[in-house]
Formats: C-alpha cells, sequence, structure tokens
C-alpha cells in the first residue's frame, strides 16, 4: 500500500506546478510530485531504480573520472619521407530506409529512449523524455505533444502501438 507524506511548499512553487498543470505537462499535483520523487530516487539511487546498483550521480561522476583516464597528451610523430601510393575507393552508398528519411531532431531523441530496449510504456516514455530535456536545461513539451511525435513514429515505421494490462506500451520495430 502507497504511504502518503503531506508537506506544504512556498505558494510561489503551488503556483509554479499549478502552472505546469494547467499547461498539460501533468495531470495533477499529485502527478507532478510523484514525477519529480521519481526523479530523486533515480538521482540518488533507489534500488530499484539505480543504474548497476548505483546512483544517477554515482554514475555521472564515474562517467567524469573515466573521461578524465581516458583523455593522454598524445605526442605528435615524427614525419617520414616514405611515401605510399594510395589507391582511390569509392564506397557504394548505403540504402536509404525509408523510415529515415524525415526524421527530425526530437523524432531521433525519442528513438534514442529505447536503447537496449524494445518495449516500453507510454508514461514511462514521456517521464525519460522529461527527464532528459530537464538533464539538457531544455523546457519539458506537454504530453500531447510527445504522443504526436510517437504517432508520427508510428506512421514511418519505426514504432508500434499495442496495450497490456489497459496501459499504452509502444515497442520499438526500426530504429535509425
Amino acid at each position: 500500500m502507497p504511504e502518503e507524506i503531506k508537506f506544504q511548499v512556498p505558494v510561489k512553487v503551488a503556483d509554479f506546478i499549478d502552472k505546469l498543470t494547467k499547461d498539460g505537462y501533468f495531470n495533477s499535483r499529485e502527478d507532478f510530485v510523484r514525477c519529480s520523487v521519481d526523479i530523486l530516487t533515480q538521482l540518488y539511487g533507489l534500488s530499484k531504480t539505480s543504474k548497476g546498483g548505483k546512483s544517477l550521480l554515482d554514475v555521472l561522476s564515474d562517467n567524469k573520472q573515466t573521461e578524465a583516464k581516458t583523455t593522454k597528451k598524445v605526442e605528435p610523430t615524427k614525419q617520414t619521407t616514405t611515401t605510399k601510393k594510395v589507391t582511390s575507393f569509392t564506397p557504394k552508398p548505403l540504402p536509404k530506409k525509408k523510415s529515415t528519411e524525415a526524421l527530425t531532431q526530437e523524432d531521433y531523441d525519442v528513438l534514442d529512449l529505447f536503447a537496449g530496449m524494445k518495449f516500453e510504456f507510454e508514461d514511462a516514455l514521456h517521464a525519460r523524455f522529461t527527464m532528459e530535456l530537464m538533464k539538457q536545461a531544455k523546457a519539458p513539451i506537454p504530453k500531447e505533444q510527445f504522443l504526436k511525435i510517437l504517432a508520427k513514429l508510428q506512421a514511418k515505421g519505426n514504432l508500434e502501438k499495442s496495450n497490456h494490462n489497459n496501459k499504452i506500451v509502444w515497442k520499438l520495430i526500426e530504429g535509425y
């Protein structure tokens, strides 16, 4: 059974939550709070939501340390006077897939949400997309606009929509 927690926020914060709800980003104040708590639990590493037993902060910290370790100063190579004959090679152009012809940056970003998986619930996709936009310091988009992107990708043959236990599930048919 879910635990109920009541708390007070400044009027300025409540007005902001109400504006986001009115603009269609969330269905209610409760949805906003639920999403916020979910994001924070992932950030600080709740075991069910953390990546590989680590919090997102740990993952980001590990990535920063890995980047620092992998960047090495490369010494310039000495020029040799030996010349090699180079033959020209013209590669065949790759055949274009029908679904990649008119993908926008948003389409690519949505398809990136499926990295490593084939299925995802619609609400989870929207939450993850919103989280990715916030990481990039971009304003989240309303769910209706997100659903239009999904429908467009479905029409292009990249995604397929189905129902599972009265919830909408999206399946990745063809990436990019």
